[in-house]
């Protein structure tokens, strides 16, 4: 009975053969570079980010045949800054960060005292750069001195991890000397060049002054207001929105977005 039942198999079995060759085709099999679990992606996923269905982690879909996924391309060195992940060590210049009240004069957050930013780093050790519905925060160090400066957020807005929300914090003590132009440079290199997005966005308060030229100075397109919709300490504010494409970062030429102008945040 057994073989009576392959017989169909074997008869016809070019079709059948040549029909999984081609599905074989359409999915590339590597190890993820953190696990070293295998895996394996549709083709059209090469060279951009995925998950681990193993361990979690984000990680690059080979586009070159490697037989190893590649890692998220950080730390990011700046020609001042390095951008990493936030680490436990961080709370004390995240704390001079976060509990200055001018720090969220265009936002709808408030000051954290020392538990809450050790609850914060607790929690944010476990984000992955595709968990959903969770920003995933970066430090900006200062190479000379180590002391973090900063933090920069990016949070996906599509399922298939094309698509990017970004924003910037900067400590009041380094602002308009650079830092910040510095940081949204490296980042749109990093999500265009490093993760081949497709659309980088962020949005600013519209009485921000300062964070509006920083947007576009760096070459976002401004593309709306919401008008008054959010409630922020007491008055309705307006969301100015900023966004870029690959195919703005990338030009005919494989030029870069301006970066001219001198640094207004």
């Amino acid at each position: 009975m057994g073989l009576w039942l392959a017989a169909p198999a074997v008869l016809g079995g070019r079709g059948a053969l040549e029909r999984d060759m081609i599905a074989e085709d359409n999915f590339v099999d590597f190890t993820c570079p953190y696990c070293g679990d295998p895996v394996s992606f549709p083709r059209e996923s090469a060279g951009f980010v995925q998950a681990c269905p193993n361990c979690t982690e984000s990680f690059i879909v080979p586009d070159d045949g490697g037989a190893v996924g590649r890692a998220i391309p950080l730390p990011i060195t700046t020609a001042r800054l390095v951008i990493r992940r936030l680490a436990a060590q961080d709370w004390q210049d995240l704390l001079e960060l976060m509990a200055d009240e001018e720090f969220f004069r265009y936002t709808d957050g408030v000051p954290l005292d020392e538990d809450g930013i050790l609850r914060w780093l607790a929690s944010d050790a476990h984000v992955k750069l595709t968990t959903p519905d969770q920003p995933f925060f970066l430090g900006l160090e200062l190479q000379d001195g180590g002391k973090l400066i900063g933090y920069a957020t990016l949070n996906f807005t599509d399922p298939q991890w094309r698509q990017v929300n970004f924003s910037l914090g900067l400590n009041r003590k380094f602002q308009r000397q650079g830092y910040a132009r510095e940081t949204v440079a490296a980042l749109l290199d990093f999500c265009f060049r490093g993760l081949k997005l497709h659309r980088v966005a962020s949005w600013c308060d519209h009485r921000n002054a300062a964070g509006l030229r920083l947007w576009e100075k760096a070459g976002l397109r401004r593309e709306g207001e919401f008008v008054k919709n959010r409630w922020v300490h007491g008055e309705w504010a307006t969301s100015v929105w900023f966004a870029a494409l690959a195919e703005d970062y990338f030009p005919s030429q494989g030029q870069a977005l301006p970066a001219g102008g001198s640094e207004p945040g």
